[in-house]
């Protein structure tokens, strides 16, 4: 099959998990024999959108990747503007909303133009970009989105519907975010699946290597992802906090792995690694006690596959519809509904290595279903039932590969 992936940033050193997600899926696609194209920008960083990778087409081992250039964004108008909006909906707003905030690739647009001679289906992943909003009328019609979608102001807006309303088909990661689209944006008769993830075996996770390497305290909670407010570092801190007062310290330091994005500040009894790539991950994970899970926006928690893949049990915040139906699914972890049952639920895990071992043991056997053969397997069922044929144009040509560069 002739697919395409249209993503606001792509790359082994991008920090995202929607981002990730899609680079692997579409990794797995390529590897099970597709046709796979990446259009993207040449951003790392999605507030700047400044470029990072080069302009042109270039190889991710099977994946056909297509850079463009970004518009100058402007980030301080787009919280402005969001704020706003999250009062008074206002179409004109929406739309200077989306430009300011980007990414804006007129470049990537032009490349689509001629989408319909290149691939029979197109995904484009998330509602909330400008990759998505503007591309998203140029390929409708072969058109599968992935909302990525959280209980977020964003999600309401005319602007989301309106990209909704376009696409042939809708790919889901859990039941939890299917039944929320629904509600919001309505799914119809159109083609959907829960289309879900697969997980790769880790590297050996080596704890003693991680402690050398980060200065790790004894005991701790590890946190991985972004390290940013909007993900609940803000909150997970001050719960973390008000354990240590509860506990003379407690028993569990705290570790943050990940990239930091914006001004977020840490006392100096948090340990923050920066970026750690995914043998460092592993590590983190054999030397940690329990994984934190503080988002209260999620669509999919890999970090959570992760560490019950590790064995290792998790904390979620009970408010993210998602990440309190993976706990339920997998019986892998706990979950908290704010700073005094973090506190208790810390507590409880820390104090309790038989308790630990048996969510990490039932996180372990969930973590195994996730496959990638099984994961590719209905993404092509939803995309044979959305894909659309080539224009004539298109024919490659005797012997051609058929691949097209960029305009």
């Amino acid at each position: 099959m002739r697919v395409a992936f249209v993503v606001q940033r792509y790359g082994p050193e991008v920090a995202g998990g929607a981002e990730a997600l899609c680079r692997r899926t579409a990794q797995a696609l390529a590897d099970a024999g597709d046709d796979v194209h990446v259009y993207t920008t040449t951003a790392r960083d999605y507030l700047t959108w400044a470029p990072h990778y080069d302009e042109g087409v270039t190889q991710d081992g099977a994946v056909t990747v297509h850079r463009h250039a970004v518009d100058p964004p402007d980030p301080h108008l787009a919280a402005d503007l969001a704020r706003m909006l999250a009062v008074r909906p206002d179409q004109d707003i929406e739309a200077r909303w989306a430009r300011a905030q980007g990414p804006v690739t007129r470049g990537l647009l032009a490349d689509l133009q001629g989408a319909a001679r290149r691939h029979e289906v197109v995904a484009l992943w998330t509602y909330l970009y400008a990759t998505t909003q503007l591309a998203m009328p140029l390929v409708a019609d072969r058109a599968v989105l992935v909302p990525l979608a959280h209980d977020e102001p964003m999600l309401r807006f005319g602007i989301t519907r309106g990209v909704a309303r376009l696409a042939r088909g809708l790919a889901f990661l859990t039941p939890e975010e299917r039944e929320l689209v629904d509600h919001v944006l309505g799914i119809g008769d159109r083609p959907h699946a829960i289309v879900g993830a697969g997980i790769d075996p880790p590297p050996p996770g080596d704890p003693h290597r991680a402690r050398r390497l980060f200065g790790l305290p004894p005991r701790f909670a590890l946190y991985v992802g972004r390290v940013d407010g909007a993900k609940g570092v803000d909150a997970l801190v001050r719960h973390h906090q008000a354990y240590r007062d509860a506990r003379g310290r407690g028993d569990l330091g705290l570790v943050l792995a990940g990239r930091p994005a914006g001004d977020l500040r840490l006392p100096d009894w948090v340990i923050a690694t920066g970026f750690v790539d995914e043998a460092a991950r592993a590590d983190l994970y054999a030397a940690a006690d329990v994984v934190v899970l503080p988002s209260p926006w999620e669509s999919l928690s890999l970090v959570a596959l992760e560490a019950w893949q590790a064995r290792r049990p998790t904390l979620a915040y009970a408010r993210s519809d998602v990440l309190a139906g993976q706990t339920a699914r997998s019986g892998g972890g706990l979950l908290y509904t704010g700073a005094d049952t973090y506190a208790e639920q810390l507590a409880r895990l820390a104090a309790n290595p038989d308790l630990r071992g048996e969510l990490g043991d039932a996180g372990h056997a969930y973590a195994l279903r996730h496959t990638w053969p099984a994961c590719v397997d209905r993404w092509h069922d939803l995309l044979d039932r959305v894909r659309r044929p080539l224009t004539a144009a298109a024919a490659p040509p005797p012997g051609g590969h058929g691949n097209a560069s960029p305009a």
